[in-house]
């Protein structure tokens, strides 16, 4: 018995004590803080091809081999800028997997459902549009930031796809309209380049392009009149 006590008191002490980060830590996100916020003010001022390493070590007022220590290429750079632009904040966790995603796919409103998506992509697009743009254009000419940009496409049409199944399967798609076509409708307006197109170059007030987005999709994907929490009958879910 006294052996028992002992070992579980030796576990208990074992435990290690939770902190936060410490000093040199928290000095190493600030200063990677720092070089992504130079290089998306580089990146969206000057453009993708020219902006260099060195350029953004003096945006950032950090030595040019830290740059390179942290992030090794320009192409990380922009890679870190968009997954942390399109979380919004520094939980790298997919849009799929956060709360206000799966609030929206497991919605039983098919007309909230889609005014929850407006939302979501609204935030997205304020936080994302203008790097987008950069990346689109980039892709022209670096066959690597080609092969991102197609990547990001694609899982964002996954993303959509999942919502426009839930739809098809409910029965809440207007009627001849399969998941995939909604996909591809919900795919090409909740787009950060129609955001960027609306907001930054029309100069829509991103709530005005939220409610539009909101009202087009309802209007492309649900039958012409479908009240809060009406649906219909089951559609094509196939593809």
């Amino acid at each position: 018995m006294p052996t028992l006590l002992i070992e579980c008191y030796s576990i208990h002490m074992a435990d290690p004590v939770k902190s936060g980060p410490g000093r040199r830590e928290l000095k190493a996100q600030a200063t990677r803080r720092r070089v992504l916020d130079a290089a998306e003010r580089l990146f969206v001022r000057d453009g993708y091809a020219a902006t260099s390493i060195s350029a953004i070590a003096d945006e950032g007022d950090v030595a040019v081999q830290t740059v390179y220590a942290v992030f090794s290429t320009k192409r990380s750079i922009l890679a870190e800028l968009l997954d942390l632009r399109i979380a919004g904040d520094d939980q790298l966790i997919p849009v799929r997997d956060r709360e206000s995603w799966q609030a929206m796919e497991h919605g039983t409103d098919a007309r909230l459902q889609l005014t929850q998506l407006a939302a979501i992509a609204t935030g997205i697009g304020q936080r994302i549009a203008a790097l987008y743009e950069v990346m689109a254009g980039a892709a022209g000419s670096d066959p690597e930031i080609a092969a991102m940009y197609a990547e990001r496409q694609r899982a964002r049409y996954l993303d959509q796809h999942g919502l426009a199944l839930v739809l098809a399967h409910r029965g809440s798609l207007r009627a001849g309209l399969s998941a995939t076509r909604a996909a591809d409708i919900m795919w090409t307006l909740a787009s950060p380049r129609t955001y960027h197109a609306m907001v930054d170059q029309r100069g829509w007030a991103a709530d005005e392009y939220e409610h539009w987005l909101a009202d087009m999709l309802a209007s492309a994907c649900l039958p012409a009149g479908t009240p809060s929490g009406g649906s219909g009958t089951p559609a094509d879910v196939q593809g």
